[in-house]
């Protein structure tokens, strides 16, 4: 009886293991990805791309270039 509880925790063990790896496998591969970053192509055809949003004017500080909006500092 004893080599078959043994065996229970070796196998319960490599079950461990097993997770252990898969999870330091997968993490890195999630953290890796980019959460849904946004170009000017990102926003429907009347919107414009400004600081990561999309809007229909460009807010004050900020130039129209077309289908996005670039900040200008205006202390210069």
């Amino acid at each position: 009886m004893r080599y078959l509880q043994g065996i229970g925790r070796t196998s319960a063990n490599l079950a461990i293991m097993a997770k252990v790896l898969i999870a330091l496998l997968i993490l890195p591969l999630l953290a890796a990805v980019p959460a849904e970053a946004q170009v000017a192509g990102a926003c429907p055809p009347p919107k414009k791309l400004a600081a990561g949003a999309c809007v229909t004017a460009c807010p004050g500080g900020y130039e129209d270039r077309g289908r996005d909006c670039v900040y200008r500092n205006q202390s210069r």
